[in-house]
């Protein structure tokens, strides 16, 4: 197809309306990068695919692709070794769910839909991924105390501790060192529990100054009572950042092992996505599905009959006309408004070779044209 034609018709700008109906990145990358075809079968099937997204989605309102994402990127990280973000899996997850979704529905429908039945047949399972992922993983991305026995255990150490390090430091706020604090109140700073103490005073509470406050009224003091626990907890939660790090890297190796069929599952939503926003934007715009017909053929010339005739005769070169038919009633060029533009009729039989439109200026003739043009192309 010639980009020239495809870009002075402006064939992108339709593309682009038409991805404006994609539900996820990959299916709208899909839809800009859309050529046309110049194989009938092809474009009669596409045609046919369009014509089922739009029964469906006019019939079943609940078809979508839902919670759908490109998740290639995430599936190659996987794949090359890396440990990939909570949000990565559940992102992942949410996409098995959508892809499963779709697939279950389409199939339900394939005698009405063969066409759409046929491409969910081809989005596979990745058979208990999305249940690893919930075994690890809540919905706010955080790793479940469950996902692993040593992880459950470390975290029980850090409540009790983290519970000895208030009891001890509230005693302390309890007793006469209360008379010192800015106010009774504790919190953090550098990952320990410390509490505030009047600058003039910090000489009479022993520990250790983590922070001072802007004012310089106020030092945020760990009392030495709280020296060892606050120890015991910080080196608890390096254990535990250590045993997420170590659930999260081998779930990435899960993910990985279904890698490929990541990609390829995300590569059938794409183009499903694709079809519904080609039938959302067909119902948008009122249009009607295209009617092919064949190419014409030529009969070959034959040579004269007598032979000094033949001896001069030379074949003739080609019939370069493709023996199209083109009959277009009440077009309209879908980018400009539906109420400021005339409709354009066109009768081309196959016997027409040339057309010879004239006007005045503005009279509508490029508007005509293109209009054709981008017909035949969108069909």
């Amino acid at each position: 197809m010639d980009s020239k034609s495809l870009r002075v018709l402006e064939f992108d700008k339709v593309l682009a309306r038409v991805a404006a109906y994609t539900s996820f990145s990959g299916g709208e990358a899909l839809t800009l990068n859309l050529s046309p075809t110049t194989d009938m079968a092809t474009a009669r099937r596409w045609q046919a695919q369009t014509a089922e997204g739009i029964r469906i989605l006019d019939s079943q309102r609940d078809v979508t692709i839902g919670g759908a994402r490109d998740v290639r990127r995430p599936a190659d990280n996987a794949l090359r070794g890396f440990t990939l973000l909570p949000e990565d899996f559940l992102t992942i997850r949410n996409t098995l769910i959508a892809a499963g979704n779709l697939r279950r529905q389409l199939l339900k429908s394939r005698q009405d839909n063969p066409e759409l039945a046929h491409i969910a047949s081809l989005i596979e399972d990745c058979p208990g991924l999305i249940n690893k992922i919930n075994e690890t993983l809540d919905d706010r991305g955080d790793v479940l105390d469950s996902a692993s026995q040593r992880l459950g255990k470390i975290r029980r150490d850090l409540h009790v501790t983290h519970d000895r390090i208030h009891d001890k430091l509230q005693k302390l706020m309890n007793s006469s060192m209360n008379q010192y604090l800015q106010e009774p109140i504790i919190t953090m700073r550098a990952g320990r529990y410390v509490v505030p103490v009047r600058v003039e005073a910090k000489g009479r509470v022993k520990g250790i100054v983590h922070d001072q406050s802007g004012s310089g009224a106020t030092v945020w003091m760990e009392p030495i009572g709280t020296v060892d626990l606050n120890n015991e907890y910080r080196g608890l939660q390096a254990q535990e950042n250590d045993e997420i790090a170590r659930i999260l890297a081998a779930l990435s190796a899960e993910v990985a092992e279904h890698g490929e069929s990541l990609k390829r599952i995300v590569d059938r939503l794409a183009e499903l996505d694709m079809i519904f926003a080609r039938a959302k934007y067909a119902s948008v715009t009122h249009a009607v599905p295209a009617e092919f017909v064949e190419w014409r053929t030529f009969p070959t010339p034959k040579p004269p009959r007598h032979a000094n005739e033949r001896a001069r005769w030379e074949p003739p070169p080609p019939n370069l006309h493709p023996g199209s038919t083109v009959w277009i009633k009440g077009a309209r060029h879908p980018l400009l408004p539906p109420g400021e533009v005339v409709p354009t009729d066109w009768t081309l039989d196959e016997e027409t070779f040339l057309v010879l439109i004239t006007g005045p200026n503005t009279g509508g003739k490029t508007v005509s044209l293109k209009t054709l043009g981008l017909m035949i192309l969108m069909a």
